[in-house]
């Protein structure tokens, strides 16, 4: 009888072990190749206020101006990524290159620094008034 006791619990004990194995061989699967590293973990967040739109393409004797003259960007990097980002960093770029004069809307293009993953602007375009001097 002492045998057969001594059989149950070493069974118990192995059946035990056995599932603790499966358990966290399942929780580092599910970790690692479900969700890869860098996927879905904490996101680093900046909002930036009033960003002044600048022009690209602006030739020389020509004037413009944006309505609205800032927009707000937000944007989003792997928290576990090393960015520091400064207002200056960022810019609200309208290219008027090939307008002429008069009203147009433009969509604007937001340089950030490298390593940012997302970057909306809000509103995404301005409208821009051009004339001569």
């Amino acid at each position: 009888m002492r045998a057969r006791l001594s059989a149950v619990g070493s069974e118990r004990a192995r059946l035990l072990l056995l599932s603790l194995a499966i358990a966290v061989t399942m929780w580092y699967y599910v970790n690692t190749a479900v969700r890869p590293p860098g996927d879905g973990g904490a996101v680093a967040s900046l909002r930036l206020s009033n960003v002044e739109v600048v022009f690209a393409g602006l030739a020389e004797g020509w004037t413009a101006v944006a309505e609205p003259p800032g927009v707000d960007v937000e944007m989003r990097w792997p928290a576990d990524a090393v960015l520091s980002v400064r207002a200056s960093d960022v810019q609200a770029v309208a290219d008027v290159s090939a307008l002429g004069p008069g009203r147009h809307r433009v969509n604007l293009r937001i340089q950030v620094p490298s390593g940012v993953t997302s970057v909306q602007a809000t509103p995404a375009s301005v409208v821009v008034s051009l004339a001569r001097r």
